[in-house]
């Protein structure tokens, strides 16, 4: 049953919080009873009073890193589980007790083949500590202050042993987890280490922050931290240290001049920006990942979780937006369909977007400024969970993105409102892409498709011609929806043949008695006499067997 002692321990401890917390129908059909021995403790008065998703976020709380991990990425993928209990993951803290420097400093020589002394003036100092790295502020030899992102060693071994724990455990609770809203707990695992992977190597998020940073190139407003490649690989990740002031620090900000409400607004925006001109976005904007500089400036930081959208969806998005804001919600209904993967084989869109028109008519009684962003991004989730309707994934990055946001806008400004401020960018894209300029810029951009259709056109064309000159043009047809008629006709053309070799046998049959043809019985001709009985016997069965089907 288990591979390795390291994955027979880490079970102990999971079978162990899993009863703790009264899970033991989940335990029961794992079947470790035989291997682990285990008794059910009472249930005390506190955790009766915790509803189902709070009972099951405390239990992920005592699972340790990988798990807490796990449902903090969940916490973005209501497609995969409960809304209420991705609610639930959203308040998930990923603050760990640091280990010691001393541990993490293999990691530089295993990445740059020198000791953290070679690369940095002094000592580092720890700043953040989470499931999977440590952040460190620092010092390079040449004078900059930089921010130190390490990779904690062993994380990488002890992921991969959840994991296969995980795929185990999941593959025996297939379809038995219903009951808590889960429908395949194995495309949850594999979901987890697809994005596990991709935060398991600083690689991926040096790649984003030079990304982000060619975006905002040029852009006064706000501030992108320096990548030193140099020192970045795939478990240490070195950039410029951002000296800015956390924005929910208000009391911080005002003493440095800085008015929160502006902060709010330039937030809000530079996400808008990222979503709807850069298609390119900071995917989990909460407050400790945003800093407000004394000059103005925002800068963000921690590009591990990043989300981008394609040009089709991004323009479903704008005008989903625009058809709410319009009042015309049965389109905007349909804009969501157009941003959704869709699970229910029966599902009828009429019904839906009537179902969703309700739902976002509701937000109308009341002026656009009273519009609250999440309330109706929940309420439209909720309503799509019910017709097996869900988001793609990066859609759901980006809603995520945009309720954080304005979640800490309304933390700095109390008046903020995020409807109206997405409004400009709506507009705005509709100006650019949809002018006159904008259709001729675009017209001498011609695709490559297209360029390559308009010069093989001609030779296909000729060729079609060829074959039909010479006889050689074969075109095949599928038939859809004859089968009934196909096996109609096969049925009557059987009882047609059937009728002739009766008429035929009777036929036949009268020449052998009226030529008294031997052998003979009684004066009867045998052979006459037999085919006569077997074609009134076949008579009879065709006509039972026509009356039987009421065509007599």
């Amino acid at each position: 049953m288990f591979d390795t002692l390291l994955q027979a321990e880490r079970t102990k401890t999971i079978v162990a919080v899993l009863v703790k917390n009264g899970f033991h129908d989940i335990v029961n059909v794992m079947g470790v009873k035989k291997y682990i021995k285990f008794s059910i403790p009472k249930t005390s008065q506190q955790e009766l009073k915790l509803s189902r998703s709070e009972h099951i976020r405390k239990t992920v709380e005592e699972l340790g890193p990988t798990f807490i991990k796990m449902a903090q990425i969940l916490s973005t993928r209501p497609d995969l589980i409960p809304l209420e209990l991705a609610d639930e993951f959203s308040k998930l803290q990923d603050n760990v007790e640091a280990m010691p420097f001393a541990q993490m400093r293999s990691r530089f020589v295993e990445e740059f083949g020198k000791d953290a002394n070679e690369i940095f003036e002094g000592k580092l100092t720890l700043i953040a500590s989470a499931s999977l790295g440590q952040v460190y502020k620092g010092q390079l030899k040449s004078g900059e202050e930089v921010a130190v992102k390490v990779l904690r060693p062993g994380t990488q071994k002890m992921i991969r042993s959840d994991i296969q724990i995980m795929y185990h455990i999941a593959s025996l609770l297939e379809d038995r987890l219903y009951s808590y809203g889960i429908d395949s707990p194995t495309k949850i695992v594999e979901e987890f280490e697809k994005t596990i992977k991709k935060e398991l190597d600083y690689n991926t998020e040096a790649l984003s922050l030079k990304r982000f940073s060619r975006n905002f190139e040029g852009n006064e407003r706000i501030l992108v931290p320096k990548l030193y490649e140099a020192y970045s690989g795939s478990t240490v990740l070195t950039m410029e240290f951002v000296k800015g002031i956390k924005v929910t620090d208000t009391e911080k900000l005002e003493e440095n001049g800085i008015d929160p409400r502006e902060v709010a607004k330039s937030g809000f925006d530079l996400i808008c920006e990222q979503i709807f001109e850069h298609r390119f976005f900071h995917a989990d904007p909460h407050p400790g990942n945003i800093f407000a500089l004394p000059d103005g400036r925002i800068s963000f930081v921690d590009f591990g979780m990043m989300g981008s959208i394609a040009e089709r969806n991004r323009k479903d998005f704008v005008d989903m937006i625009y058809y709410i804001v319009k009042e015309e919600e049965e389109k905007a209904a349909f804009c969501i369909l157009k941003l959704a993967k869709v699970e229910n084989d029966n599902l009828d869109t009429d019904a839906f977007a009537k179902d969703m028109g309700d739902v976002i008519r509701t937000y109308f009684y009341g002026s656009l400024k009273d519009i609250k962003i999440k309330n109706l991004i929940n309420d439209v989730v909720a309503l799509m969970s019910r017709h097996k309707v869900y988001f793609k994934e990066n859609n759901y990055l980006l809603t995520k993105a945009l309720i954080t946001i304005e979640g800490v806008g309304k933390i700095l400004d109390p008046d903020f409102n995020a409807a109206e401020e997405i409004k400009p960018f709506v507009l705005r894209f509709y100006k650019e892409n949809f002018s006159f300029s904008t259709f001729l810029s675009r017209a001498g951009e011609m695709p490559k498709e297209f360029g390559d259709f308009l010069v093989q056109f001609p030779q296909d064309i000729k060729s079609i011609v060829e074959k039909m000159k010479s006889g050689k043009l074969k075109i095949e047809f599928q038939h859809m929806g004859l089968e009934e008629m196909e096996e109609s006709i096969e049925k009557s053309a059987n009882r047609l043949s059937i009728s002739i070799i009766i008429a035929a046998i009777l036929i036949g049959s009268a020449l052998l008695l009226l030529a008294k043809t031997p052998p003979m019985i009684f004066g009867i001709p045998i052979l006459g006499l037999a085919g006569f009985v077997t074609a009134v016997g076949m008579g009879i069965v065709l006509i039972r067997s026509i009356y039987k089907k009421g065509r007599l």
